[in-house]
Order: structure tokens, then sequence, then C-alpha cells
């Protein structure tokens, strides 16, 4: 292993690299002040380009998924078309029958309980 320094606090530090004129204190002790950091009114280049050049990014790479995207052909198409059809159809069917059923239950109750 590497030299073996001690910190202030008591912990081992383990370096490969000699230490010379370093600030082994730890940063939260009372009477140290943090370093001024000059180059803080530089402004930061994020590195993403503006708005406009991500957008037309967006839609270029869109268009290249969508071309990859094997579609159904029509008749395959026309065919799941018919099968989501009917069960709608089929549900619609059920649903009015309780519902007129609900109905007719209720008219009797009321018409009962008035009498």
């Amino acid at each position: 292993m590497g030299k073996k320094n001690t910190l202030n606090s008591g912990e081992q530090l383990y370096s490969n690299a000699p230490l010379q004129n370093a600030e082994l204190s730890s940063a939260g002790e009372k009477g140290s002040a943090p370093a001024p950091d000059n180059n803080r009114r530089k402004k930061k280049k994020s590195g993403k380009p503006n708005i406009f050049v991500r957008i037309g990014r967006f839609f270029k790479e869109m268009f290249s998924e969508l071309k990859k995207v094997s579609w159904p052909d029509a008749k395959k198409v026309f065919t799941q078309l018919g099968v989501v059809l009917l069960v709608v159809v089929i549900f619609l069917v059920i649903i009015t029958a309780f519902d007129l059923g609900a109905a007719a239950l209720l008219e009797l109750l009321v018409t009962n309980a008035s009498q």
C-alpha cells in the first residue's frame, strides 16, 4: 500500500501520491473559511444544443424509428377492426339489457311502494 496519513478527525487516509502542502483539516471546523472561487462568475457552457436543434433532432429520430416499425397489412387491420367492433356491439347489448332491466325493476318498486 501507499503512504499512510491521518486526518484531524482520526480517520486513516491511504494514498499512493505524496502529500505536499495539503490541508487535511475537515471543512466543518470553526474559523476555516472556504477558498474563494475565482471562476464562479464565468458562465459555464452546458454543452447542450439550443432548443430548435433538439426539437429537430427529436422529430428526425421519431420518423427514423417509425420507418423501422413493421406495419400490418390492410387485411389484418380490417380483421382486427371487425373483432373490436363485434366486441363493442356485444357489450353494448349486454349493458343495455341490464339498464332496461334495472329501470323496469325500479319502476315496479316505485309503483308498489305508492299503493
